[in-house]
Formats: C-alpha cells, sequence, structure tokens
C-alpha cells in the first residue's frame, strides 16, 4: 500500500499548520521547512481548501492556516479524499478491469480486506494525535536550512 505524493504533501501541510496555528504561514514556508516544490504545494493547498481543512487569506498579512481544530480532523478522512484511485488491484478498478481470472479469483476479496484494514489505521488518528509533540516539529521544522543538510 502506498499513498501517493499528494496526499504525503497534504499530510504533512496539515501537520506544518497545525504545529503553527500561532502565527501566519505560507505555502512558500511549508515548502521550504520539507524542502519540496513551492508549485506542488500549491495544488495542494488548493485541494485542502476545497476540501475545508484550511483557508487562505490574501495580502500582505494573510496566509494560510486549519480552517478546522487538529482533533476535528481525522487522518483516515483526508487520505480518502485526497487519494485518487484505491485499486490495489486490476479487478477493483472502476471499469473492473481486463483480468482474465475475474469471474474465479478470490484475490480481490484479500485486497480489499487489506485495504480497509490500511485505511482503518488512519481512522484511529486525528491531526492533533500525531502533532502531539508540537515542540519537537516545531524544532525540526523551523532549523535554518543550512542546518537541514547537516
Amino acid at each position: 500500500m502506498r499513498l501517493t505524493l499528494h496526499t504525503d504533501y497534504a499530510l504533512r501541510m496539515l501537520i506544518y499548520l497545525a504545529i503553527h496555528q500561532d502565527k501566519p504561514c505560507r505555502v512558500t514556508d511549508v515548502a521550504a521547512s520539507y524542502r519540496i516544490s513551492r508549485n506542488h504545494l500549491l495544488k495542494v493547498a488548493l485541494g485542502l481548501g476545497r476540501l475545508g481543512y484550511m483557508t487562505a487569506t490574501r495580502g500582505r498579512t494573510g496566509g494560510i492556516a486549519l480552517a478546522r481544530r487538529p482533533e476535528e480532523i481525522n487522518l483516515g478522512e483526508v487520505v480518502r479524499k485526497m487519494e485518487v484511485d484505491f485499486a490495489l488491484t486490476e479487478c477493483m478498478q472502476t471499469e473492473g478491469g481486463l483480468c482474465a481470472i475475474a469471474p474465479a479469483c478470490r484475490l480481490k476479496r484479500v485486497a480489499s480486506k487489506a485495504l480497509a484494514a490500511f485505511l482503518a489505521v488512519f481512522d484511529d488518528y486525528t491531526l492533533a494525535d500525531i502533532t502531539g509533540n508540537r515542540d519537537q516539529l516545531a524544532g525540526l521544522l523551523d532549523l535554518p536550512r543550512s542546518m537541514k543538510a547537516a
């Protein structure tokens, strides 16, 4: 099982915003802290905004922020909304795929159970749960760039 980079970046952006709730944030700040593409993060931010997880305010004093409290953001919900495709096997595709053994194969049931178990773990956690070590995370994300590479 694997999350797309889009979902990974969305979770990281939410973590950043949760630990920086007391100050204005910019997508540029998040990108610099994680050393990832600002352009890709802009797309992620747009998606998070559309889904109601994040707000954006324009202007000099503007920025991005969580739209909900971290306790109200369930990780399983975020993963389900950010991921485009959960087809672990060809037969799990929306169109059903073209597998020759599909009528007799039991793999789809096993893969479906595995996916449900994978998502169930995310369902057990909120953004607050994974940012409980806020000071440690903030220390790592706020280091000067030159120190991060060391």
